[in-house]
């Protein structure tokens, strides 16, 4: 039999009236079994802490091809100060009329290997123009970019979190237009163009929920908010995300709703699976956020990532009001374990059990994949041995707790000795899955091994060459590293 793996969103249980425990069928290797299991509580942390793909992000732009590269130095260095995201604005003003050049293209591939290098990804956008009065390019010459650029997103998904629709308008943000862009057929050439290109597994994000209702519409699909049944598929409603440039600045926010409480509940439905993120703006006709309201504005609507430079007169309200730490810390995804049990001795070949319990503090959950491993390693010698656990952690969703049972078994030639048990959540793509600055931290006192990025679970097992637990005859046995 496989490895039992239980998730439970406590929420969704309470509401079908049953408890967090035993609600699948007893393990068949383990019928007749009372093995004891040592029990582990855990301390949150209050530190904030500048895991992947959330937070606030540093802004940068240049003329793709022609200037404002950027060098790793820089970006470590952001990291450094907090950011593991930047906002990477390319400005294709050279390239309205023409296809982009080789060099245009390669510049393109070293901001992305430099983003590598440094540990940090990109919220990532095109647009032609960076003013209201200048033109953006007509509809074949977007098509073509887009075409040219399809394997360079492929090449460059590890680095990019998610990509912004832009290419119409002024900023790209698909509202001043001098080729007539800003229409339904217009918007629909553009994004299916974008949902071509988008390498698999990553998302685009549109100016406002009504182009995405729109989308849809024309495409004849429902244009109802997503749900559990159809969030992290291939189909289009799974693959469009939202982003808002004037959060908090109007009743509207500057024409982001067409009605507010409706496209409010959307979003935030909508936000359980799909990222959500953006900007501030300078507030018109109404007051600045406030620590209350923007904490709760942010909450409601699963907001994943924010700019940290615009608009300074509203983030700097949150500094001089004191809860900037606390968006900090709470913006995106915050997994937080509370408490854990396990088996404390067995034996090679023998089944072993661990039980965890993990509540999202975040706003929101993980909107990209993410791997899950359980790791064993010797005491003495550091040998390393390797579970991947069937769990997504997009599915833990913020102000839920979540159970996870693990049953599996020792290889029959493991060593006898003291190993310690850690939960690694490194990406899941190749290229970075071995760096840790893309791991998650969880966030409690005394767990994260930064030279790894394994968050320790506090628990140790001795495997002994005594029978104390059952043969172990499924799948799901520990690999060395």
């Amino acid at each position: 039999m496989n490895m039992i793996f239980k998730l439970f969103s406590a929420g969704a249980l309470m509401f079908l009236g049953v408890a967090c425990t035993s609600c699948e069928k007893e393990n068949e290797n383990n019928k007749e079994s009372n093995i004891p299991m040592e029990q582990v509580s855990y301390k949150a942390s209050n530190e904030i802490i500048v895991n992947p793909e959330r937070g606030f992000y540093k802004a940068t732009s240049c003329e793709m091809g022609i200037s404002g590269a950027l060098s790793v130095s820089t970006l470590k260095n952001y990291r450094a100060n907090g950011y593991s995201l930047i906002f990477r604005y390319f400005y294709l003003k050279n390239f309205r009329d023409k296809a982009l050049t080789d060099e245009a293209l390669q510049f393109f591939d070293k901001d992305m290997a430099a983003m590598r290098e440094a540990g940090v990804k990109c919220v990532l956008r095109f647009a032609y123009t960076s003013l209201e009065t200048e033109p953006d390019a007509p509809l074949s010459i977007i098509q073509t970019h887009i075409d040219q650029l399809k394997p360079y997103l492929a090449k460059n998904a590890d680095v990019i979190a998610v990509w912004q629709a832009g290419f119409i308008g002024s900023w790209g943000e698909w509202y001043y237009t001098t080729n007539n862009l800003n229409t339904p057929s217009a918007r629909k050439a553009v994004l299916d163009k974008l949902l071509e290109a988008l390498p698999e597994g990553r998302v685009v994000q549109v100016r406002t929920p009504q182009y995405k209702q729109e989308y849809l519409r024309l495409n004849g699909k429902p244009i109802t908010a997503l749900t559990a049944a159809n969030a992290y598929t291939n189909g289009i409603a799974a693959r469009i995300g939202h982003h808002n440039d004037c959060f908090m600045a109007s009743e509207t926010d500057y024409g982001t709703y067409q009605n507010v409480t409706e496209d409010k509940k959307y979003l935030g439905q909508d936000g359980l699976y799909l990222p959500m993120g953006g900007e501030t703006c300078p507030p018109d006709g109404v007051s600045p956020a406030d620590c209350s309201k923007a904490q709760e504005e942010m909450r409601n609507l699963r907001w994943s990532y924010l700019n940290s430079d615009y608009y300074k007169g509203v983030n700097d309200r949150w500094i001089a009001q004191g809860c900037m730490d606390k968006i900090k810390r709470e913006m995106g995804y915050r997994f937080v374990l509370t408490s854990g049990g396990y088996t404390t001795n067995v034996t090679p070949g023998h089944l072993l059990k661990v039980v965890l319990r993990v509540k999202n503090e975040g706003y929101a959950a993980p909107f990209n994949p993410r791997a899950v491993e359980l790791v064993l390693r010797n005491v003495s010698d550091q040998t390393t041995y390797v579970l991947p656990l069937d769990v997504d952690p997009r599915k833990w969703k913020p102000d839920m707790e979540s159970t996870i049972e693990i049953e599996a078994g020792l290889p029959t030639d493991m060593p006898i000795g003291d190993y310690d048990i850690y939960l690694n959540l490194p990406d899941p793509m190749e290229t970075l899955r071995d760096n840790p600055d893309y791991s998650i931290q969880l966030a409690n006192e005394g767990v994260w091994e930064a030279e790894t990025g394994y968050n320790s679970l506090l628990m140790r097992i001795n495997v002994t060459s005594d029978e104390k637990t059952d043969i172990y005859n499924g799948d799901s046995v520990f690999t060395k590293k």
